[in-house]
C-alpha cells in the first residue's frame, strides 16, 4: 500500500513536544527547547516531525501535547500545517510520558472510539521519509490485531544513550501483518560491556520511543497496569477539566508503567536511518565531516584538530588548535566545551545551574514572546538595555513597573505607545520616556516590523517586576 494514497479517518498522530532537551544545552533552554530549533534547515525538529506525517494522517487529526509555557510557540510553528489550535493539548506540568499519552488517548478516544494513535517524539532525525511511512503502515496493520506496537532500530554501534528491546528468538507472522517480533523485555541504558553484547545480537533493538496502538487497547492496558492513573484520566472529559485532575497524577514513563509489563507488545523493525537527537554527539553523528572528521557549524578557524564539533549561535570567531574529540557549543551568554564521549553528562551541568538559581538554563539572551521577542544587549549597575521586536499587529500587555523606569527609542517601524492617559505614535529616530509606576503599553499598528531599543533604569530590573492590567494573551 502506498502511504500517500492511504485514507483512514481512524488514524491519528500524537506528537510529544514537552521535553526540555537539557543534554542539548546551551542551545536548548527551558523556555526554548530543542524541538523548536532549526538544526538541519528551514524547519524546526517539531515541524519536520509534522512534515513526515503528510499523506498518512489528516492534519486535523494531528495532536500535539506539550507544556503550557510553549503554547504560543507551538501555535506559531504549526500554523502553516493547518493543525487545529484545539489539537494542542497542554499539561499544567510535566508528568512524563504515561500520563501524557494516556490523556490524549482518553480525549481522542472520546471523539472517535476506533481511533488508532501514532505516538512520536518531536526531536528525531529521520532521513528516508518514504521508508518511515512504509514502516508506519506495517505497524498500523499489526496494531489492528490488538498489539501495542513499537518501532525498533537495529543497533549500528554499542550506544550507551539508548534503551534496548529484546525480542523473542522466533519471528511471528500472521495473515494481516507483514511481519513483526514479539517482545521479551525492555532493557535500561546499558554499560559498555552490555551494549557491545546487545549490538552483536540479532534480537536486540534500540528503543525508538515511537509507538502505534488503538486508543482503546492502550486504555485497557492502562486500566490493568496503572489503575489509579486510568481512573484519574477518566475524570477528564475535555481540555477544560485537565487542570483539576492533573495535580494528583504521579509522574511515570510509558516504558516503565506499560511497555515493560504488558503481554501485548510487538516490535516492527525500522529499516530507515534514525537518530534520537538526545545529545550533541548524536548531532555530530549525522552531519557532514571534513577529512579530519570535524563538524564545523560556526565562523571558525582551525589548525590540526581532529574529530571536533563546533556549533555557534554567536557572532564570535572561534579558533581551535590541535584539539581532539571535543564538542564546542557557543551562544552569546554560555559556552560549552566537553569531551565527545561524555556528551550525555551535559544534563548534569543544567542540574547544577538550576541548583544555583542561574538563568542560563532557562532562557537565551533573546527571549521569544507571543508578541515578538527581546534581546538583552547589555546589563550594568542600575541599567539594562534591550532590543525589542514587536510583530505586525501585536501589542504587549497594559502594564506598569514599580521599581524601574524605561526609555524607548524607535529604530525601525512605527510604535503606538500608551503612557498614562496619553496615546501617541512614535516614529523611527524618535523616543519616549515611561516613568516608574506609570501604566503603559507598546504596540505595532503597522504591517512591517517594529524595533525599539529599551533602556531600563532602577534598582531592580528583573522580569517579575510587572503588573498586568490587560493582556491579549491571558498571561
Amino acid at each position: 500500500m502506498n502511504p500517500s494514497n492511504m485514507k483512514n479517518t481512524n488514524l491519528y498522530a500524537l506528537i510529544l513536544a514537552g521535553g526540555v532537551g537539557s543534554r542539548f544545552w546551551p542551545f536548548s533552554r527551558e523556555l526554548e527547547p530543542k524541538q523548536f530549533m532549526k538544526i538541519f534547515g528551514e524547519r524546526s525538529l517539531l515541524q519536520d516531525t509534522i512534515k513526515r506525517l503528510q499523506g498518512i494522517v489528516n492534519p486535523k487529526q494531528v495532536y500535539i501535547i506539550s507544556n503550557k509555557s510553549y503554547f504560543y510557540e507551538i501555535k506559531r510553528q504549526v500554523e502553516k500545517f493547518h493543525i487545529l489550535e484545539g489539537n494542542i493539548i497542554l499539561e499544567p506540568e510535566g508528568k512524563n510520558t504515561a500520563p501524557a499519552i494516556g490523556l490524549c488517548a482518553r480525549l481522542i478516544g472520546r471523539i472517535n472510539p476506533e481511533a488508532m494513535l501514532i505516538v512520536l517524539p518531536s526531536d528525531h532525525c529521520i532521513k528516508d521519509v518514504r521508508k518511515f511511512r512504509s514502516c508506519l503502515l506495517k505497524a498500523v496493520k499489526c496494531a489492528l490485531e490488538g498489539y501495542l506496537v513499537t518501532l525498533g532500530i537495529r543497533p549500528r554501534e554499542p550506544a550507551l544513550g539508548y534503551g534496548y528491546i529484546k525480542t523473542l528468538a522466533d519471528r511471528h507472522k500472521v495473515t494481516r501483518s507483514q511481519g513483526y517480533y514479539r517482545v521479551e523485555k525492555f532493557l535500561e541504558k546499558p554499560s559498555l560491556e552490555k551494549a557491545k553484547k546487545y549490538a552483536a545480537g540479532k534480537n536486540y533493538f534500540w528503543n525508538s520511543g515511537m509507538f502505534i496502538w488503538k486508543a482503546d487497547v492502550f486504555m485497557a492496558e492502562l486500566k490493568r497496569y496503572l489503575p489509579k492513573l486510568y481512573s484519574q484520566l477518566l475524570s477528564i472529559e475535555s481540555k477544560d477539566t485537565i487542570g483539576k485532575a492533573w495535580p494528583q497524577i504521579n509522574s511515570i514513563s510509558v516504558d516503565y508503567g506499560i511497555m515493560e509489563r504488558s503481554q501485548k507488545i510487538a516490535l516492527v523493525p525500522a529499516d530507515f536511518d534514525w537518530t534520537d537527537l538526545g545529545s550533541w554527539d548524536a548531532v555530530n553523528d549525522i552531519l557532514p565531516k571534513d577529512k579530519k572528521g570535524n563538524v564545523i557549524h560556526a565562523d571558525s578557524m582551525d589548525l590540526s584538530s581532529e574529530r571536533i564539533c563546533v556549533f555557534s549561535r554567536s557572532n564570535r570567531l572561534i579558533s581551535t588548535i590541535g584539539l581532539k574529540d571535543l564538542i564546542i557549543a557557543d551562544t552569546p551568554d554560555a559556552l560549552l566545551v566537553c569531551d565527545r564521549h561524555r556528551a550525555q553528562e551535559v544534563k548534569k551541568i543544567v542540574e547544577n545551574l538550576k541548583s544555583l538559581n542561574r538563568k542560563e538554563h532557562i532562557m537565551h539572551l533573546t527571549d521569544k514572546r507571543p508578541w515578538g521577542s527581546y534581546t538583552v544587549l547589555q546589563i550594568g549597575g542600575g541599567f539594562k538595555i534591550k532590543l525589542v521586536e514587536i510583530a505586525p499587529g501585536k501589542r504587549l500587555s497594559l502594564q506598569r513597573h514599580s521599581k524601574r523606569a524605561e526609555h524607548w527609542v524607535v529604530v525601525c517601524g512605527l510604535a503606538r505607545v500608551t503612557c498614562g492617559n496619553t496615546v501617541k505614535l512614535v516614529k523611527s529616530n524618535e523616543s519616549i520616556y515611561i516613568p516608574k509606576g506609570t501604566k503603559h503599553r507598546l504596540e505595532n499598528p503597522a504591517s512591517g516590523k517594529l524595533q525599539i531599543v529599551e533602556v531600563q533604569t532602577g534598582n531592580y530590573l528583573e522580569e517579575d517586576d510587572i503588573e498586568r492590567f490587560e493582556d491579549d494573551f491571558n498571561r
